[in-house]
């Protein structure tokens, strides 16, 4: 395993972490952890040292999960953890108090490494998060009494608005959505980040498996007898500017492939990184990268499995059979619930990447009503 220091807090972390949001639901559903953990275990044993999570994550099962892993590794080699406060979970301070001693005690840890404000979506959320009373200072104290080692942020912003939060100095790190899909459009936030001496931890390296599942239209990616998906992932860790990549795993088999990532790497120059982005299209920054914050709709419509089958549509060029193929097929999904939109525009508001997504529904639900 290949180690890269966390931005300037002196802790070096595996290049390859472990996002625990893809655990089976029928494996934790009756409260049976262990093959989850086993998961977690083997990660460690592989070297993966950094493991994140999140309240909510597997039906709020995941930090429990993590925490019984957590249970029986304390002994071993040090490792650490990262977790997440949203606005979702708490409105001031004491309320993030809560919710950190609430991840503390599921966790069986004493301390959480990096403790990230959740999700900022914009510049005025960052500001919300940084609010007198408010949870970074609740952050900020549990920190003083040593329950917190360093206080992060995830994001989906565009890159020259994380460029602007890095610059502030506020945070140590930083972790957001980053793949062959979107790395243009996130780059510069990548850069300012690394400059600003953040540490640079990358989610959805697969764009929620758009890059295994197209393996023509991502063939740029490949290099040599490397999987798709250790290419996709050597070209994200590979890079100067990020500490490690996180994809999350609902077996060992999954785990042990993608180990394969962090064999003799190389960091990938400057001239690599410009032809990589020469092959990037405007179809390919308009695929749905399915983080899933737009899934509350009130009328009850999947929205994040229609339009991660609606990127079928813009993958073949148009074939309305690719996006009722995935949708049957994949997710079991009635398309002719995209009818049923009301216009409202919430889910839109949500969307990290700016989405058409009110649009993309009247297109499926046209699909479907022939």
């Amino acid at each position: 395993m290949i180690y890269k220091p966390y931005g300037n807090t002196g802790k070096m972390i595996s290049a390859l972490g472990m996002g625990c949001m893809r655990f089976k639901k029928e494996e934790y559903q009756n409260g049976n952890y262990e093959s989850c953990a086993a998961i977690i275990l083997r990660a460690r044993e592989l070297g993966i040292n950094y493991f994140d999570t999140a309240p909510g994550y597997c039906d709020d099962k995941s930090e429990i999960i993590c925490g019984e892993a957590f249970r029986q590794m304390k002994h071993e080699k040090p490792f650490y953890v990262s977790t997440k406060c949203s606005l979702r979970n708490a409105k001031n301070a004491d309320e993030a108090r809560k919710m950190i001693d609430q991840s503390l005690k599921r966790l069986n840890v004493d301390k959480i490494n990096f403790y990230n404000m959740w999700s900022i979506l914009n510049l005025d959320q960052y500001k919300e998060y940084l609010k007198k009373g408010g949870i970074y200072e609740g952050a900020c104290k549990a920190r003083d009494e040593g329950l917190i080692d360093h206080i992060c942020f995830t994001t989906h912003m565009r890159g020259s608005d994380i460029a602007k939060v890095a610059s502030d100095g506020v945070y140590e790190g930083v972790t957001l959505g980053y793949n062959a899909v979107n790395f243009a459009y996130r780059q510069e936030g990548v850069d300012a980040a690394h400059a600003a001496g953040l540490g640079v931890v990358t989610m959805n390296p697969l764009g929620g498996g758009i890059i295994p599942a197209n393996p023509d239209y991502f063939s740029f990616l490949q290099h040599g007898n490397d999987s798709l998906t250790v290419s996709a992932l050597k070209f994200i860790i590979s890079q100067k500017a990020v500490t490690a990549a996180i994809p999350g795993y609902s077996s060992i088999e999954e785990l042990e492939e993608d180990v394969k990532a962090v064999e003799n790497l190389k960091e990938i120059s400057n001239t690599d990184l410009k032809n990589l982005i020469a092959n990037l299209s405007e179809e390919l920054n308009a695929l749905c990268t399915t983080c899933a914050y737009c899934d509350s709709c009130p009328e009850g419509i999947p929205i994040p499995q229609l339009l991660e089958s609606y990127n079928y549509y813009i993958l073949s060029k148009g074939d309305a059979g690719q996006v009722k193929s995935r949708l049957g097929m994949h997710w079991g999904v009635d398309g002719k619930l995209a009818a049923k939109c009301i216009e409202c525009g919430q889910c839109e508001a949500l969307c990290t990447q700016k989405l058409p997504i009110i649009e993309r529904l009247k297109e499926i639900a046209a699909m479907f009503s022939e």
